[in-house]
């Protein structure tokens, strides 16, 4: 099983996190490349089972909340009939940004998995472990073998 995590980070709070989640898909027997949208092993992307897509938050609270830079990240290889796994770091509410995210994979083709936010930055913050985890497992959960 092969996982590639793409990410780009405006502050370095997603990058520490697609760091934070490759350990954790290693640790559960994944082979795992991390990679800046803009620096991919192009290789090791088209051959991977799970294509794990992070952004963060851009725009004002809730209202025009979305994926930050789209527009990078339509610079990956085609995603058609991939399946991926999309997060976004937030610091207020990921609602919108992870529904535009999914919208934005949907339209390219993909297979999308699994979809979380986290709270990285901002008052009021907590231990994303547990969500981490919760990620990683709904994300491998199709590559297990079904429980007769």
């Amino acid at each position: 099983m092969k996982t590639a995590i793409l990410y780009q980070s405006l502050r370095g709070g997603t990058k520490k996190l697609a760091h934070s989640l490759a350990e954790d898909f290693h640790r559960k027997g994944s082979a795992v490349g991390v990679y800046p949208i803009t620096e991919i092993d192009a290789q090791f992307v088209l051959t991977a089972d799970l294509l794990v897509i992070g952004t963060w938050t851009d725009g004002l609270f809730g209202l025009g909340a979305r994926p930050a830079q789209l527009n990078k990240i339509n610079t990956l290889p085609d995603i058609t009939h991939r399946n991926v796994a999309l997060f976004v770091t937030y610091e207020i509410s990921p609602d919108n940004s992870l529904k535009g995210f999914s919208e934005w994979a949907n339209r390219r083709g993909a297979s999308v998995v699994a979809t979380h936010g986290f709270k990285v930055r901002g008052p009021f913050r907590k231990d994303i472990g547990a969500d981490m985890a919760s990620f990683v497992d709904d994300a491998l959960s199709q590559f297990l073998p079904a429980q007769a």
